[in-house]
């Protein structure tokens, strides 16, 4: 049971004045006994793994993780799970936290607030945990049961909490989770699609519905759902770019544009995604767009010197000599290092200019008279 007065309170909201108000407001209406503070959702996050908290009252959009992020967290987390959220937002995302709050979140309040909204929210969440529905009963059951590995008690419980709440999404998605776990993947597509059908932003079950189309490599439909679930939120980034890279071994190419497209957008850390995803391009051979990638990190990095000599090889491997000659002379002038002049004279010699790709594996040949691989081009000269 949660005593109002003297609950343990985090506020997270990336506006100082909002947290203080919040906190002000509470202790008008004497609730809770203790206040804790995030800027972001990554501290709050912090606070949450070190404090026992009663109750979060959490800001929809923030900074560096936002509400829906956060609130993904605390559901992912065994000890954390039950705990009461309560979302606060401006009147432009009303429709979205109503829908996305039937699932997950225990309460929306409009900014701005009023002690008295406040107030009312407060009391319905507090009591909703203090007295827990029949469907929330049935649902805590069928986890318990699952995580004792009883797959099929869990399925019978999960039909009570539909049956107890059929106009709620998150005991029919809870249903075809159990399902799919049980491995009965047509009966768990069906109750997965019907969640999505009472919500629009029941990211979950758009989740295990594109894990169930790629599986059945139904790709056009798997790609529709994980686009759903980064569009709801960007925590599924990582889920996403597996999808990307599955694309691109099946050689769909233009699929995984579009996906790594969407993942670059919603990432917090583009530099490093870009990175990664240019080597894995490189590996799988869709060098046209791993060039892109790498072009964008010069764009902000220019020192990155060390991915002029990257750019050129994939355009080689393009076939495009002259973009790729390019590079590597503008590879050169910062490293004068054997390699590089080697694959200058190669390219040389693809564009038949066999006098300038001569004079370049002279050089070589002047410091190491033995270089096999420079002798072997030379002998192409000739």
């Amino acid at each position: 049971m949660i005593d109002m007065e003297r609950m343990k309170v985090l506020i997270v909201d990336d506006s100082e004045g909002m947290r203080k108000s919040i906190r002000s407001m509470m202790m008008v209406l004497k609730y809770g006994g203790a206040f804790h503070f995030g800027e972001d959702g990554k501290e709050g996050w912090k606070v949450l793994k070190q404090e026992p908290i009663d109750l979060a009252i959490v800001d929809w959009n923030m900074p560096n993780m936002n509400g829906v992020e956060l609130l993904e967290l605390i559901r992912d987390d065994r000890k954390l799970r039950d705990m009461p959220v309560i979302m606060v937002t401006a009147e432009a995302n009303k429709e979205m936290v109503a829908e996305a709050a039937e699932s997950d979140i225990d309460a929306y309040i409009l900014k701005p607030l009023t002690i008295q909204s406040l107030g009312d929210k407060i009391v319905q969440v507090i009591d909703k945990v203090n007295n827990p529905s029949p469907m929330v009963m049935h649902l805590k059951k069928a986890r318990s049961l699952e995580e004792a590995g009883d797959i099929d008690a869990a399925i019978t419980e999960a039909k009570r909490a539909v049956f107890a709440d059929n106009t709620s999404s998150r005991p029919i998605r809870e249903l075809g989770y159990y399902y799919y776990k049980k491995g009965h993947i047509n009966e768990a597509k069906k109750w997965f699609i019907h969640a999505t059908d009472i919500n629009k932003l029941d990211v979950f079950a758009f989740h295990y519905l594109g894990q169930i189309y790629l599986e059945r490599n139904q790709i056009e439909k798997a790609a529709k759902c994980y686009h759903q679930a980064m569009n709801i939120s960007p925590r599924h980034l990582d889920r996403a770019l597996d999808f990307g890279k599955i694309l691109v071994k099946k050689g769909m190419h233009d699929g995984a544009r579009k996906v790594f497209n969407k993942a670059l957008s919603l990432t917090d850390d583009p530099l490093s995604l870009h990175e990664t995803l240019a080597e894995f391009c490189l590996e799988h051979e869709m060098y046209s767009y791993a060039v892109d990638l790498m072009k964008y990190i010069l764009r902000q990095v220019s020192s990155r010197s060390d991915l002029l000599l990257k750019i050129g090889r994939a355009y080689e491997k393009m076939g495009d000599y002259k973009q790729a000659l390019q590079y590597f002379l503008e590879t050169s002038k910062t490293d004068d290092s054997v390699d590089v002049k080697l694959h200058i004279a190669e390219i040389y010699l693809l564009m038949k200019q066999k006098l300038r790709a001569e004079t370049v594996i002279k050089a070589v040949l002047d410091v190491d008279p033995y270089h096999s691989d420079a002798r072997t081009l030379l002998r192409k000269c000739l």
